[in-house]
């Protein structure tokens, strides 16, 4: 089952504690949602939701766990490291990425508290990494043979934050698609020729962003519930998103405030 693209040299850290005692009468969640993503960009924005489950009307009994990479480990984001990861971490295949046995599953799981039959393990990346198309056919198979769920972007995350701000409609879809360079200014005269049309794009709404660097999610918060509207006018299937413009984070969203 393994795939050959450093599985022994990526490992994902333990869930961080949060107290969520304030929130909740019980002990124990109804379902936890862990989140595994490609880099800093995607795990502050789901801490974001974490920490605000309040203001996003998140019911008491819904963790959400952002789960990082160890340190040292961060650029190591290939989807198919990401999803050989879980499995790991799901018990679902050792060290060497051979599988282990369904009844030996739940004993080599190395989340505290797991439960396969209600919680959610979610890969998030994008659709424009680099060679990606060589693994595409893996990774939704063996997803859905272990109910991983694909939470995918095309072209990048960033098109997410875009939805944020009202009237995404306004740009050109071939060109949020297309996402080109903005070499020599092509683009934009007054951004950098080093940054791609969405980032430019989020960085002028958002008043500032650099992608790959941690959000500032107070930007985006009041402005969610729009994202998810405005998701709605492009595709959401994740296997449609392989090849459409779109994103399935809001979908993700609409599962967690269930």
């Amino acid at each position: 089952m393994g795939e050959a693209i450093g599985l022994e040299r990526l490992n994902l850290r333990t869930p961080k504690l949060f107290d969520y005692t304030s929130e909740s009468g019980t002990k124990k969640a109804r379902i936890h949602f862990y989140c595994v993503s490609e880099g800093a960009t995607e795990e502050s924005y789901f801490y974001g939701i974490r920490n605000n489950k309040v203001e996003l009307e998140i019911k008491n009994d819904v963790y959400i766990e952002v789960i990082e990479k160890q340190k040292g480990q961060e650029t190591l984001s290939h989807p198919m490291q990401l999803v050989n990861a879980c499995l790991f971490q799901m018990g679902r295949i050792d060290s060497e990425g051979i599988s282990i046995p369904k009844e030996k599953w739940e004993q080599n799981c190395k989340w505290d508290n797991f439960d396969a039959q209600i919680d959610q393990v979610c890969v998030i990346f994008d659709r424009d990494y680099k060679k990606l198309e060589k693994s595409l056919d893996k990774i939704f198979d063996l997803c859905n043979q272990h109910g991983i769920k694909i939470v995918l972007s095309n072209p990048n995350f960033e098109l997410w934050l875009l939805m944020h701000f009202p009237n995404v409609e306004q740009y050109a879809p071939e060109l949020l698609l297309q996402n080109k360079k903005n070499l020599r200014h092509q683009i934009f005269k007054d951004a950098s020729a080093n940054k791609k049309y969405l980032e430019i794009l989020v960085s002028k709404n958002a008043d500032g962003y650099s992608k790959g660097s941690r959000l500032r999610f107070e930007k985006f918060l009041p402005l969610v519930n729009t994202a998810m509207k405005q998701a709605k006018m492009y595709c959401e299937d994740s296997k449609k998103l392989v090849d459409e413009l779109g994103t399935s984070v809001g979908r993700l969203i609409e599962e967690i405030k269930l």
